[in-house]
């Protein structure tokens, strides 16, 4: 009798611990590390709303800064995934020495636009004449934001586009040189300078739109902004960084970027 409730028991505790083994896992939350130009500041998140209505499961992560700080901190070992830059030379500089699983791909176009403060504009007889960069000859205009050039494209472009029309000495002591675009844009809806060289996406805020306005620059006085996208080599999440730059480049991503001031 007890030999037959021991089997009984043995039994029970086999099946019952099988059952526990084959009981499925929670799946794993994949996490996408992302390194995003300061220019991506207000469309990243829409962009990533739309991708993770599709794919519910993931988590994506995103740090904005220039686009030349983030390739110094990748080459220094940074832990991101994939790195949207805002131009093409940036990534391409990570691949040539193997940091990168291919070659950039294009994913956006930026545009570059000049912001007055409503005020200065006033002093200016702005009504006069299309508003455009020769209008920070103005001595009213005493602080003027740009992105610093040496790690920034969009402050590399402004410098280009004012030095085009020689105008770069005569406004470079009153440059106020921000770290990236986005910081440019901050100290425009600050009132810490009456004028700023930014991306469209910045400029089209309502906290710049409020208390100035904006033109944009002739293309012809710059290089083009054309933004690359890489996946970096060390990423173990190579197949959910393919799905998302695939989205963004995809007629839905395109359609989200042109509304944020991106040409696709």
């Amino acid at each position: 009798m007890y030999s037959s409730t021991f089997l009984w028991l043995a039994v029970i505790r086999f099946v019952f611990g099988m059952a526990l083994l084959i009981v499925p896992l929670p799946a794993r939350t994949q996490t996408l590390r992302i390194a995003a130009a300061a220019d991506l500041q207000y469309v990243m998140p829409e962009l990533i709303k739309g991708f993770v209505q599709k794919h519910p499961k993931v988590r994506l992560e995103v740090v904005y800064g220039s686009s030349g700080n983030f390739t110094m901190q990748i080459q220094s070992g940074a832990p991101f995934d994939v790195f949207f830059s805002a131009d093409m030379r940036y990534p391409t500089r990570l691949s040539d020495v193997g940091l990168t699983t291919a070659k950039p791909q294009r994913y956006a176009t930026g545009q570059m636009v000049v912001w007055i403060a409503a005020q200065s504009l006033q002093s200016i007889q702005a009504g006069v004449r299309p508003m455009n960069l020769h209008f920070l000859r103005h001595p009213g205009i005493r602080r003027i934001a740009i992105a610093n050039p040496l790690h920034a494209p969009y402050g590399e472009r402004a410098q280009e586009a004012l030095k085009t029309l020689n105008l770069w000495t005569i406004v470079e002591n009153r440059l106020v040189k921000a770290d990236n675009v986005a910081q440019a844009a901050q100290f425009a809806a600050t009132d810490n300078v009456e004028a700023a060289i930014i991306s469209l996406s910045q400029a089209m805020i309502p906290a710049l739109t409020a208390k100035g306005k904006y033109a944009l620059i002739n293309k012809t006085l710059y290089s083009p902004l054309e933004q690359g996208v890489v996946i970096l080599s060390r990423s173990k999440e190579r197949v959910l960084a393919e799905k998302f730059i695939r989205y963004i480049c995809s007629s839905e991503g395109a359609l989200v970027l042109t509304q944020f001031g991106f040409l696709p």
